[in-house]
């Protein structure tokens, strides 16, 4: 590792000398699972909290039909301002949450506190616009396609049990998840290294 580089928290040391033949270091389907529901919860904290400061919590009742017609009634009396920054809370809440440490070493929290990153295919730490661009814009924008949104997104994630475990993300912004705890050997500029 050169000096220009952050150290990698995750990145064990070797106590013996690495072999030179090629090791697979492509994260676990578990521990990629378990980073998106880490994810997740952080998520849908963080839209508790965006629904909560914009007022609309849920109405104290038990009949459905009521609490949705108290919601819509609330989002209509909303002003266009709020409405615009419910309607993108999520990629904001993203952001907040994710933004720095995905620049920093391509991990969110939930691939962190599980030990792994997202990598380029020659294991260095991807750019940070292209990487949001790529791989998580791709993921949003197929979610927004009416009708078939879900069956995209459905399809996107199901691309993991291929043979190289990238899901249709990945193949776009030609990146894939490693496991940090996993030594390779790799060129003196690695990320991983």
């Amino acid at each position: 590792m050169n000096d220009s580089q952050e150290p990698n928290d995750f990145q064990p040391k070797p106590s013996a000398p690495l072999d030179s033949t090629a090791r697979d270091n492509t994260a676990a389907y578990h521990k990629r699972f378990l980073a998106f529901v880490i994810d997740m919860f952080l998520l849908l904290f963080g839209m508790m909290f965006m629904m909560r400061y914009l007022g609309l919590e849920p109405a104290n009742t038990a009949d459905m039909q009521a609490a949705y017609l108290d919601l819509s009634s609330k989002i209509n009396a909303l002003s266009d301002a709020h409405k615009m920054l419910l309607v993108f809370a999520p990629q904001l809440i993203f952001f907040v949450l994710h933004g720095a440490s995905l620049y920093q070493r391509g991990q969110t929290i939930g691939k962190r506190l599980m030990g792994i990153a997202i990598v380029t295919l020659d294991n260095q730490k991807p750019a940070f616009f292209p990487l949001i661009a790529q791989r998580y814009m791709s993921q949003w924008l197929m979610g927004m396609v009416p009708v078939v949104g879900p069956l995209l997104r459905l399809v996107d994630i199901l691309l993991i049990f291929r043979a190289d475990k990238r899901c249709l993300h990945d193949l776009i912004a030609k990146t894939k998840v490693i496991d940090l705890k996993i030594l390779v050997v790799t060129s003196p500029n690695s990320f991983v290294a």
